[in-house]
C-alpha cells in the first residue's frame, strides 16, 4: 500500500518515487471497491521469473542497471523441465558468479551423463544400447588434457530446473538493483518513442501498477502476453503425439537401477524416465494419444508402464508423486523477437521467443544465452556508449540460433520416434522376442541410436554458432579462412576460431592453470599477442577517449595461444565472442575508431566499407524452410492457440 508515495522494497510492495491514486467503483447499497493505482519508473522492466527472467535481470545487475523483475506466480516453478545445463550455458554463468553455486545444489561431480536404451526393466527386458557421457569430473580432465581450443571452458552440469529457480531466487531478490516481485501479473503495454508503459495487477490484492521504463524484455514464457500485445505470432507446430508427465519419489533402485546407473533412459515403445538427482528424484513419460483421457491414469501405474517398456508393466515402491500432468511436444519460433513500433523497446527472450522438444536439453539452454546478450546490450546502450545497432543485433544474432536450436531438437526426437515406430509396426511381443526377428529388431535398433548420438554431443549447435550476419562484428573479406582449411559449419563439431563472429577459443596458459578465459574483463576485452603490446595500447586509448569500457591483455610469451587464437590481436566481447581480430597484414592501415563504433552499435558493419561482406545469403534459408515445411518430427506449422493438451508451463 503506497504512503505518501513510497512503497517498501517487501515483497509484493514496488518502490516508487510517484504518488498512487485510488479509484472508487461506487455500486449502490454495496460498500465501495477501490484499488490503488501507481506509477513506478525504471530503466528496466523483466517480465517473468523462469530461467530466462532470472539470467536477464541479474544480467542487468552485473552490468549497474536498475530493473524491476515480476511474475505472475507467488513462486518458482514446479515442473522439472531442464535438467541439463550445458557447456556453453555453464561459461556464461561463470561470467554471472553463479556458475559454482549451482554445481554445489546439481549432480555430484563424479555422476555420469550415461544414456541407456531399453526394451524393459522387467523379465524379457534388455538394455540394447547405450551413449557414454563423461561426468563433470571427466569433462575437466579431457578439457585439460585436450588443449587445442576446441573444448569448452566448463563442463555440463546436471540439475532440474524447479531446483534450479529455488536456489536462485532468493539471490536475485538479494540483489540491490533488482526489485522482484512474485504475484505480479503482466496484463497490457504501450510503447512509445521514449519508453515503454506497461500495467500489471497483484494477484491477491488487485492493486493496479502502471511500470514505466525505457525497455521491457519479455520473459513470460510460451504463452507470452507480452509478445501477444506488440502482435508477434508464433511460427511452427506440435509432434503427433502428446506425453503423460509423472514427477516422483522412489529409493527402489533394485529395479531403477537394474540395467546400470543412468540419466535417461529411453525405452523401446517411446516412454522415458530420468533421474533427476542420483537419489531418489525422477520424472517419466509416457506417450499417449491426444484423444487419451490421462486424467483418468493413475500415476503409479504410468510409473510401471513406462518402466516396463515394450515388456509389460514393472511394478516398483513409490514414495511420493509430486506433479502428474500432460504436455505435447512442440517447435515453433517468434516471427520477431524486437517489436517494430515505439523504436524497438520490448525484447522477447526464452520461451516467449522460442519453444522446442526437451531433446537435447535446447530449451533453457537457449534462453540463458538469449537473456545474457540482450543484458549486456541493452545496459551498454543506457550506459551511453551502445548505440541502436547494439540493440538490433539481438534478434539478428539469437533468432538464427534459435531456429537451428529448435530445429535440431525435431531431429534428435526423430531419432526415438523413428525406433519407436519400428517397434510398433513390427507388432507385439516382436522387440523383446528371443528369436531371429527379434534380435534383428534389437541390433537394428542398436545401430540405429549409436549412429545418431548428437542429443548431447553436437557441440556446433551448443557452442559452436556463428554470428554471421551481425551488424555489430567487424566482418572480414574472406570470413571462412582456417589454417587447416575454409570453415565449414556443423552441428556436432566446434572448429575453435578467431574469425569475428564466433566464440572465441578457450585454451589454458603455458602454466597448464590459467585459463585464458578469465582473463577477460566484464566488457570488451582486447588481447594481445604481440611483442609490443602496441594493439593494447593503441585500443585502449581510443576506448577511453570514446568512453567504452575496455580490459586489454598482453601475452607476449604465450605461444600456444597465439598459434590457436591465430592473429596477433583479437577483441572479445562480454559473451566470449570475437567482434574483430587483427589483419593478417599487421602494416595494414586500420581505423581503430571505426572499428570500436561498428562493436558498440554505433555504427552497423553492414553498411560500414571495410573491405568485409557478412554472409547474408544464408541467414534466411532456414526459416524459409521452415516457413514452407514445418520443424523435423512435427506436424506442420499450425495456429498454436489451437495446439491440444499443451501444459500449465507451455501456456
Amino acid at each position: 500500500m503506497a504512503v505518501n508515495g513510497l512503497w517498501s522494497s517487501a515483497p509484493g510492495n514496488l518502490e516508487t518515487a510517484s504518488t498512487a491514486s485510488v479509484v472508487w467503483n461506487i455500486r449502490p447499497k454495496v460498500s465501495p471497491v477501490y484499488h490503488t493505482v501507481s506509477t513506478h519508473d525504471v530503466p528496466v522492466l523483466v517480465v517473468g521469473a523462469g530461467p530466462a527472467g532470472l539470467i536477464a535481470a541479474l544480467q542487468l545487475s552485473r552490468k549497474n542497471v536498475r530493473c524491476i523483475l515480476v511474475e505472475r506466480n507467488l513462486d518458482t516453478t514446479k515442473w522439472p523441465k531442464m535438467d541439463i545445463t550445458n557447456v556453453r550455458s555453464m561459461e556464461l554463468l561463470t561470467r554471472l558468479g553463479i556458475a559454482d553455486g549451482l554445481r554445489e545444489i546439481g549432480v555430484p561431480q563424479d555422476y555420469s551423463f550415461d544414456v541407456l536404451f531399453s526394451t524393459g526393466l522387467g523379465p524379457g527386458g534388455e538394455c540394447v544400447a547405450k551413449w557414454n557421457l563423461p561426468s563433470p569430473n571427466e569433462w575437466r580432465e579431457r578439457i585439460k588434457s585436450d588443449n587445442d581450443g576446441s573444448m569448452p571452458a566448463q563442463p555440463y552440469q546436471r540439475c532440474s530446473q524447479a531446483l534450479f529457480e529455488a536456489w536462485l531466487k532468493p539471490r536475485i531478490q538479494a540483489e540491490p538493483l533488482i526489485d522482484s516481485h512474485f504475484g505480479l501479473k503482466f496484463e497490457s503495454l504501450v510503447e512509445h518513442e521514449d519508453g515503454v508503459e506497461s500495467r500489471l495487477v497483484d494477484v491477491k490484492t488487485g492493486e493496479q501498477h502502471i511500470i514505466r521504463s525505457q525497455y521491457v524484455i519479455a520473459c513470460d514464457g510460451a504463452g507470452s502476453r507480452v509478445r501477444k500485445n506488440i502482435e508477434v505470432n508464433m511460427i511452427g507446430g506440435p509432434v503427433p503425439m502428446a506425453m503423460m508427465l509423472v514427477h516422483f519419489k522412489s529409493r527402489d533402485l533394485a529395479v531403477l537401477h537394474k540395467q546400470g546407473q543412468f540419466w535417461h533412459i529411453f525405452f523401446s515403445h517411446g516412454g522415458v524416465v530420468i533421474s533427476q538427482d542420483e537419489g531418489d528424484t525422477w520424472t517419466c513419460h509416457l506417450p499417449v494419444d491426444l484423444a487419451t483421457d490421462w486424467e483418468a491414469i493413475d500415476a503409479k501405474e504410468a510409473i510401471y508402464r513406462v518402466l516396463g517398456g515394450s515388456a509389460g508393466p514393472v511394478p516398483i515402491q513409490v514414495d511420493e508423486i509430486l506433479v502428474k500432468s500432460a504436455w505435447r511436444p512442440n517447435i515453433c519460433i517468434a516471427e520477431a523477437y524486437i517489436s517494430k513500433s515505439g523504436n524497438g523497446r520490448v525484447f522477447l527472450s526464452g520461451d516467449a521467443a522460442h519453444q522446442n522438444i526437451p531433446t537435447g536439453g535446447y530449451g533453457m539452454n537457449t534462453a540463458v544465452g538469449d537473456s545474457f546478450d540482450v543484458g549486456w546490450k541493452i545496459a551498454a546502450v543506457l550506459a551511453g556508449y551502445g548505440g541502436r545497432s547494439l540493440l538490433d543485433s539481438y534478434e539478428a544474432e539469437r533468432r538464427p540460433v534459435g531456429i537451428r536450436n529448435i530445429e535440431r531438437s525435431g531431429v534428435h526426437h526423430k531419432v526415438h520416434a523413428d525406433y519407436v515406430s519400428w517397434v510398433t509396426e513390427a507388432g507385439e511381443g516382436v522387440v523383446t522376442a528371443r528369436n531371429e526377428g527379434g534380435r534383428a529388431l534389437r541390433q537394428r535398433i542398436a545401430q540405429h541410436t549409436l549412429v545418431h548420438d548428437g542429443e548431447n554431443k553436437d557441440h556446433g549447435i551448443e557452442f559452436g554458432y556463428r554470428n554471421d550476419s551481425s551488424p555489430v562484428v567487424a566482418h572480414e573479406t574472406h570470413p571462412n579462412t582456417h589454417p587447416s582449411g575454409p570453415i565449414t559449419w556443423n552441428p556436432r563439431n566446434y572448429i575453435p576460431s578467431t574469425q569475428p563472429g564466433v566464440r572465441a577459443p578457450h585454451v589454458y596458459l603455458a602454466d597448464g592453470k590459467t585459463s585464458i578465459f578469465t582473463l577477460f574483463g566484464p566488457d570488451y576485452t582486447l588481447v594481445d599477442f604481440s611483442t609490443t603490446g602496441a594493439w593494447a595500447a593503441k585500443f585502449a586509448d581510443v576506448a577511453k577517449l570514446h568512453g567504452i569500457p575496455l580490459a586489454t591483455v598482453h601475452l607476449p610469451n604465450e605461444r600456444h595461444a597465439a598459434a590457436v587464437w591465430e592473429r596477433e590481436a583479437v577483441l572479445v566481447r562480454p559473451d566470449d565472442f570475437v567482434a574483430w581480430r587483427s589483419p593478417i597484414d599487421v602494416d595494414a592501415s586500420l581505423d581503430v575508431s571505426v572499428v570500436l563504433d561498428i562493436v558498440t552499435g554505433r555504427k552497423s558493419s553492414l553498411t560500414v566499407d571495410l573491405g568485409a561482406s557478412a554472409d547474408d545469403e544464408k541467414k534466411n534459408h532456414l526459416l524459409d524452410q521452415v516457413g514452407e515445411k514445418g520443424f523435423t518430427g512435427t506436424v506442420g506449422n499450425v495456429n498454436q492457440d489451437e495446439v491440444k493438451l499443451l501444459a500449465a508451463f507451455q501456456k
